[in-house]
């Protein structure tokens, strides 16, 4: 009885693992920032003051939602 009732858990446990999907949330603030190189300044896009943008950390099969702030003062769109 003690050997079926440790299969059974095992079997349990595996099936969850199998099916364990993470969720990823970040958030994207995009916003005008300052830039000066070789004398010249101009103003830049940035997420959330980096540029380029920050790295997405997931796995296969992870669920990723990505909330995007856009305080700059024109459209934009973010391409994956």
């Amino acid at each position: 009885m003690k050997v079926f009732s440790l299969q059974v858990f095992c079997i349990i446990l595996y099936a969850g693992i199998l099916h364990c999907h993470a969720q990823a949330r970040y958030t994207f603030v995009v916003e005008e920032t300052p830039y000066t190189r070789l004398c010249s300044n101009n103003t830049i896009l940035t997420v959330n003051g980096q540029f380029p943008g920050p790295t997405l950390y997931v796995n296969k099969g992870d669920t990723i939602i990505v909330d995007v702030i856009n305080n700059a003062n024109y459209n934009i769109t973010i391409h994956w």
